[in-house]
């Protein structure tokens, strides 16, 4: 039960991996955000439900009924509720499984933690926040599964995990891929940061298109840039595009999850913001090659670095880096 962004949804893909593996019949809650995150052979039932636009909480009734009867349905005996929304603790017990798994976070949100407890048959402890843990939210979330299947860790195996993704592998290209996002503007990520970035790959030899969501902006982008668009209407045809790439250059976003669960090697940009460097930690892309870079403005550093360097130019190196691995 994972009902947030596309990015919180693959970190479960090495979880979904042993339990499948493990002989189990595995269905999903999400939302109508993250649906698409897995291939259509992933789950045997995938149920859907709308969250409610923040900041509000919970799912829209007319999802959740639906849902709900079709989960009852399905007769699950477990529930892994791998969700801080309480609504999605209050959906298993409401959906009839005897034995639900979930997290609460102890003495740091004692009141919440007491409220989530009353529906779960069993309780894991995890902070409530990024400043008390730097554990990868895949390994956080693998704990959900234990005594389930017989994997001591989360898989990186790129056979196992990229069939959970794409519902076909597309040969890998020689092109980077910009993912353009207005929603970080004000970390300094305008489009004239990422329009340098471009240039920067283009004058060391690299072939660059940009994606993403927002048509228009991308229209605006290439009009800007030069640099083509590639319109990805579909989250499948989104996917495609980032697994085909050489390298991923984008914001922390669910791309960069995507290319990690698919073997795309990734530069992720972290905006500048309190615990920045336990997010890198926490949410690095999980079985390719990446590198991360904390930007501020047109400046970048590399986590627990100290020295500052022009965006574009901080980009540029990490690419290189990333190359001279090959596709190890």
């Amino acid at each position: 039960m994972r009902v947030d962004g596309i990015g919180d949804a693959l970190a479960c893909a090495p979880l979904v991996a042993a339990l499948r593996d493990a002989g189990h019949e595995v269905g999903a809650l999400l939302s109508t955000r993250n649906r698409d995150a897995f291939a259509a052979r992933a789950f045997a039932r995938t149920h859907v439900v709308e969250r409610i636009p923040w900041p509000r909480h919970g799912t829209t009734p007319a999802t959740r009924v639906r849902a709900l009867g079709d989960a009852k349905a399905a007769g699950y005996d477990v529930a892994l509720v791998a969700s801080e929304e309480s609504d999605a603790y209050a959906f298993a017990r409401d959906a009839g499984v005897a034995q639900r798994i979930g997290f609460i976070n102890g003495w740091q949100k004692p009141l919440k933690s007491l409220a989530l407890r009353r529906y779960l048959t069993r309780a894991l402890v995890r902070p409530a926040s990024a400043a008390h843990s730097s554990e990868h939210e895949v390994d956080v979330l693998f704990r959900l599964g234990a005594g389930l299947h017989d994997e001591s860790e989360p898989t990186e195996d790129l056979a196992r995990l990229r069939p959970l993704v794409l519902d076909a592998t597309p040969p890998r290209g020689a092109r980077v891929l910009l993912q353009i996002d207005a929603k970080y503007t004000a970390a300094g990520l305008t489009l004239s940061a990422f329009g340098d970035i471009a240039a920067a790959l283009r004058a060391a030899g690299g072939e660059v298109v940009a994606a993403g969501a927002d048509e228009d902006l991308g229209r605006v982008f290439a009009a800007r840039t030069g640099v083509p668009f590639v319109p990805t209407p579909t989250v499948a045809e989104w996917k495609a595009a980032i697994a085909s790439a050489r390298v991923l250059i984008a914001p922390d976003s669910g791309a960069v999850h995507v290319a990690g669960m698919t073997g795309t090697p990734s530069v992720v940009l972290f905006p500048r913001r309190p615990h920045v460097e336990r997010d890198a930690l926490r949410w690095q892309p999980w079985a390719a090659p990446s590198r991360a870079l904390i930007a501020d403005g047109v400046r970048a550093h590399e986590p627990h670095a100290s020295d500052d360097a022009p965006l574009a130019e901080a980009v540029v190196r990490c690419v290189a880096a990333i190359a001279a691995r090959g596709d190890a």
